[in-house]
């Protein structure tokens, strides 16, 4: 369960919404208004090695993002990917198009009353094609009907596998190219600096929210609330399945949670340019390849999936779904395109600089070096930007303006 201790009711409902990808709109603006009721009004990034701070890009508004599953805690096995849903709307979209030519052929060939039995069909592009063979067999004989069907389910075959394979290395070119950073809130709390700025001596970088702006705006759609989970086995009960991709950066697995953790992740997504789409033409061909013609695959297009329920002959996608499914998921599949998929997560780089704000300040820690405090003050101050000193007394943290 994820509605505990760790985490907020409201983080969790969030959580739930997101997470399924509803697509609901009253579902989706119920999400929308907890994120923006709970968003704070000033975020804060914390930095425990200083070696790895460029005070000049982080002051001139500038985020170094690095790729999601590179973070300890992403796991992208919790992601279930809805073959069923996203198939249908490839190949329903192939189905008008297979209208199109029939009516090219004959105007009169489907009814009203035919065109309205694939329209409300559960898999309009299925119920076409089978509806083509009862209408074209009507005057065929025993034999021919066996050959026609057998073509028909190859061809239903081929377009599903082709659809199921395409998205499954979609989805992981999409994962492969989901950047993240993560900020906290409150950052005058003695828990956070120990935790996220090495026991104080790293610094904190705070961001202003407060103001209505349309690049804050901007900014605000792509940061999201963190779930925090002990372990993995508190998946194993939600109830639900995963099917944004996103949601492998919200789950934080951390043993050392207290109310004053509030992590926001930021999350972009790379968008490959017209040269990145080329090299990934070819780069992911021999994968396709590989995966089109695995002896398993090659027995699944050869499958009948086809029965007949009385009268009218159905297919039967969600079996062959689930058989393709079993080999893409299969050891053997992913030794095999491993590499070239490695080849492919070459193209982009695992850090990623992108456009942010202008910090609000920059706080050093209570232990940040005194011999680096000049050092970070003229750096800072060159920005026309605000740099302060934490200080602690009687168990409290307050700042003090370098």
């Amino acid at each position: 369960m994820l509605s505990n201790e760790l985490n907020k009711e409201w983080k969790t409902t969030f959580f739930e919404i997101f997470s399924k990808q509803s697509k609901d709109k009253s579902e989706l603006e119920k999400a929308d208004k907890l994120k923006f009721e709970h968003f704070p009004p000033v975020i804060a990034r914390f930095y425990n090695n200083l070696d790895q701070v460029n005070l000049d890009d982080i002051c001139n508004g500038k985020l170094q993002l690095k790729k999601a599953k590179l973070s300890k805690s992403y796991d992208s096995s919790i992601i279930s990917i809805n073959y069923e849903e996203i198939i249908k709307e490839q190949l329903n979209r192939l189905m008008q198009q297979q209208i199109d030519n029939l009516k090219q052929e004959d105007p009169t060939f489907l009814k009203d009353d035919e065109k309205e039995i694939i329209e409300n069909a559960e898999f309009p592009f299925i119920k076409l094609m089978t509806l083509v063979y009862s209408k074209d067999t009507n005057e065929m004989s025993s034999e021919d009907q066996i050959k026609w069907k057998e073509s028909m389910n190859e061809f239903i075959n081929q377009q599903i596998i082709f659809s199921v394979i395409n998205t499954y290395f979609t989805m992981k070119l999409y994962q492969d190219n989901i950047y993240t950073l993560t900020f906290q809130t409150p950052y005058n709390k003695i828990h956070t600096w120990d935790k996220y700025a090495n026991n104080q001596e790293g610094i904190c970088v705070t961001y202003d929210f407060k103001e209505i702006s349309e690049v804050n705006a901007y900014h605000l759609s792509k940061l999201f609330p963190l779930v925090y989970i002990s372990d993995k086995s508190n998946l194993e009960d939600l109830g639900y399945n995963i099917y944004n991709a996103y949601s492998a950066s919200l789950l934080k697995q951390d043993d050392d949670v207290t109310p004053e953790d509030n992590g926001w992740e930021y999350i972009y997504s790379y968008n490959y340019n017209e040269k990145d789409y080329t090299l990934l033409d070819r780069l992911l061909q021999p994968a396709y390849e590989k995966a089109m013609n695995h002896p398993k695959i090659l027995d699944i297009s050869k499958k009948n999936y086809l029965s007949m329920d009385g009268d009218i002959l159905d297919y039967n996608h969600k079996q062959i779904i689930d058989d393709i499914k079993k080999v893409l998921d299969c050891d053997e599949m992913a030794d095999l395109v491993g590499p070239d998929l490695n080849n492919v997560y070459s193209i982009t780089e695992d850090i990623l600089e992108v456009d942010f704000l202008k910090p609000e300040g920059v706080y050093l820690g209570c232990n940040f070096p005194e011999d680096k405090v000049e050092e970070y003050k003229n750096n800072v101050e060159k920005h026309d930007v605000k740099i302060f000193k934490i200080k602690e007394g009687n168990g409290m943290l307050y700042k003090s303006l370098i």
